[in-house]
């Protein structure tokens, strides 16, 4: 019976032990910019919004929503049908208020839109007549099926028996 007492004595002396140990503290530090877009570039804390020269217009970091001239007034809209917001390339604006568009002179002569020039496909034209060779080609094979007919049209060039013409291969 003596295990009891001995077993009830480490389990207080852990349980002070676990008393007096000083406190652990766990610092996790998180900086996520919550506004910003995945298909946007980093911003500095304090930036509100992005000029994109694609559309002519803003992208508002803090509202999560395009701002663009529409109708002869500025609206804010969820989402650009029609474009795909990782082929932009939106510039962080060192502005602060709430009218960027202001601006929007200054921003479309210093970040211009990118025109993206397709080059059309070259035309492929083919040339009447023969293609290169050929004409050598079917000469020869006119020459081969006058020999076999016995044709001897002589036009001074030999007896038509192949003397002159080429040098006598086939």
């Amino acid at each position: 019976m003596n295990f009891l007492p001995k077993t009830l004595c480490v389990a207080l002396l852990s349980l002070f032990a676990l008393a007096m140990a000083p406190a652990a503290k766990a610092q996790v530090n998180v900086n996520v910019n919550v506004g910003q877009p995945a298909w946007g570039p980093p911003v500095p804390q304090g930036t509100q919004f992005y000029y994109i020269p694609e559309i002519d217009g803003y992208y508002d970091l803090y509202a999560q929503q395009y701002i663009v001239f529409r109708n002869g007034q500025w609206v804010p809209v969820a989402v650009m049908d029609g474009y795909d917001p990782y082929q932009f390339h939106p510039v962080v604006l060192d502005y602060r208020g709430r009218e960027p568009w202001v601006y929007v002179g200054a921003h479309r002569d210093r970040y211009p839109r990118r025109v993206v020039v397709v080059q059309p496909r070259p035309v492929i034209v083919r040339q009447r007549g023969l293609p290169p060779g050929q004409a050598k080609k079917l000469y020869r094979e006119g020459y081969r099926e006058g020999y076999r007919r016995g044709d001897d049209n002589d036009q001074g060039h030999g007896n038509g028996r192949g003397h002159g013409r080429g040098h006598g291969r086939d």
